[in-house]
């Protein structure tokens, strides 16, 4: 990762990620093409495969836990079977909560926030331990307040720092830095870690229900993502290599 010292760090190359692969063919004009209703049915198939592959674990680590609540006479195994059904059924919440945001976006709502207060609200977000692994710089230049929906745009930088811990081990830090380049009147929050995607294209990591991680749903990215479009603006993978100082994802609002 690049120090967070200096302001002067040298540009990296961008990579754009389209939203759809370059060259393909609309689905109507291509040669052969599906229905509507078959791709409905591949979309629902696809959902209702992703849905089975995060929820069947959970259902079954609820099942279990709660056999041994009705089972169990000693107090101790009671508490920690009651408190594993609890963790299970928290996860089925995030998912869910995950779902609905994705299939229907809240509107923004623009406000004036200071780019350094929205940094750190984001940060306040996580918990403890994650904090101590996340270092924070707001450039001179972009430390000024923007037009933004600031529940929103801490939602997208607090996917973005979670995919980001998550990518890297501890004690490893992530960078949240915020910076405008090119005298542009938006801002660019990048969020660094010292890790590399390994894939062929690394595009693939926006799609809904792509993760490299199985309890994850995938739709981190693409929340994020739509959230910046939602303030005109992009959401980028602009560096992937170690050599360059590791992955980071540009959320330019």
């Amino acid at each position: 990762m690049p120090p967070d010292t200096s302001p002067e760090r040298p540009s990296v190359p961008t990579l754009e990620v389209p939203s759809t692969p370059s060259g393909a063919e609309p689905p109507d004009a291509a040669e052969g093409a599906s229905s509507p209703a078959d791709g409905h049915d591949e979309a629902l198939k696809h959902l209702t495969s992703v849905l089975t592959r995060h929820l069947a674990p959970l259902a079954n680590t609820i099942a279990r836990h709660a056999d041994r609540l009705v089972d169990a006479p000693d107090p101790k195994r009671r508490r920690e079977s009651a408190m594993d059904v609890l963790a299970a059924s928290a996860q089925i919440d995030d998912l869910l909560a995950a779902l609905r945001h994705y299939s229907r976006p809240v509107d923004a709502s623009a406000q004036r926030v200071p780019v350094a207060n929205v940094v750190e609200d984001t940060i306040g977000l996580l918990d403890d331990t994650a904090q101590t692994r996340v270092r924070m710089k707001v450039e001179p230049e972009a430390d000024a307040p923007i037009d933004a929906d600031p529940a929103l745009l801490r939602q997208a930088l607090l996917n973005l720092l979670q995919n980001g811990l998550e990518a890297t081990t501890a004690p490893e830090t992530v960078l949240l830095r915020a910076a405008r380049t090119d005298a542009a009147p938006q801002v660019a929050f990048e969020v660094w870690n010292d890790g590399e995607i390994e894939l062929d294209d690394p595009s693939v990591v926006f799609q809904p229900f792509y993760s490299a991680r199985p309890q994850h749903l995938g739709l981190g990215l693409p929340i994020a993502a739509h959230i910046a479009e939602q303030h005109d603006g992009s959401l980028r993978l602009t560096t992937n290599s170690v050599a360059d100082g590791g992955t980071c994802f540009t959320l330019q609002v």
